[in-house]
């Protein structure tokens, strides 16, 4: 059971299609398949020339879109009075095939992280768009039970707005901390969204407010911009380094307001 407040996530969700939407590309599919298989699921049963009609595709295109589908297996026919009704698979089998990936994935992770193992002293990293501060936050998850956080700014919830609850689910199972300080005129957010089980927070004063953000984790350092023209993390790994910024952590915390 989650503590943090759901009613603020229902506040935001305001647009079922919009979290769809975002879900299904996640998953692979183009705009175009996404139309069409939502426009299916509510169909039930429908010919192409009126699923065409429906998501405002021409005829052509909607059956590439259909046969993609039926290659992935979200789709499949039948024959009735001489014509193709195309029907969708249960949602369910979404699932499926992403077990199946993963564990197509899980058979050959060794020989991948043998290929990505490397000595160097350091390691730079640059993840770019919603996409790669997806795969940083699926690093912390990965790496650490507790993190620290430079001016937290709070706009990872309007950057990622769907997906920052799935991420934050996670955080709690995996039972990981955080330790913060925040911008102050980020406190509603912060407070309301996060456990204080597993969040320490104190504020900056204004006047030192942050527009990026600096998480420190494990043997790295990462440089996080989540201005809606620029998102971007830089992640650079380097015990050295992280020590000396988790000391400089250590010595703001004391000075900051609770």
């Amino acid at each position: 059971m989650l503590t943090f407040n759901d009613n603020f996530y229902k506040a935001k969700i305001s647009g079922l299609t919009n979290m769809e939407k975002e879900a299904l590309e996640g998953f692979g599919l183009s705009e175009k398949e996404i139309k069409i298989y939502l426009q299916l699921l509510r169909e039930k049963s429908c010919t192409a020339a009126k699923l065409a009609k429906l998501s405002n595709l021409n005829r052509t295109t909607a059956y590439l879109e259909l046969d993609n589908l039926m290659k992935i297996g979200i789709v499949n026919y039948t024959i009735k009075n001489s014509k193709r009704y195309y029907q969708p698979a249960s949602p369910d089998k979404l699932l499926f095939i992403l077990d199946e990936k993963k564990e197509k994935i899980k058979a050959i992770l060794p020989e991948l992280k043998a290929l990505h193992s490397t000595d160097q002293p350091f390691k730079i990293e640059v993840f770019e768009g919603r996409g790669g501060i997806k795969t940083f936050y699926q690093d912390i998850l990965n790496s650490v039970k507790e993190f620290y956080v430079i001016g937290a700014t709070g706009e990872a919830l309007n950057v990622m707005e769907f997906s920052y609850p799935h991420f934050l689910r996670k955080f709690i199972k995996s039972g990981i901390k955080e330790r913060a300080l925040a911008n102050l005129e980020s406190k509603r957010l912060m407070e309301n969204i996060h456990p204080k089980k597993f969040l320490e927070i104190r504020y900056l004063p204004q006047e030192y407010k942050a527009k990026v953000t600096t998480i420190v984790y494990g043997e790295k350092v990462a440089i996080q911009s989540l201005q809606k023209e620029n998102i971007y993390v830089v992640v650079i790994k380097d015990k050295l380094l992280a020590q000396t910024y988790k000391t400089l952590f250590e010595f703001m915390w004391k000075a900051a307001e609770k």
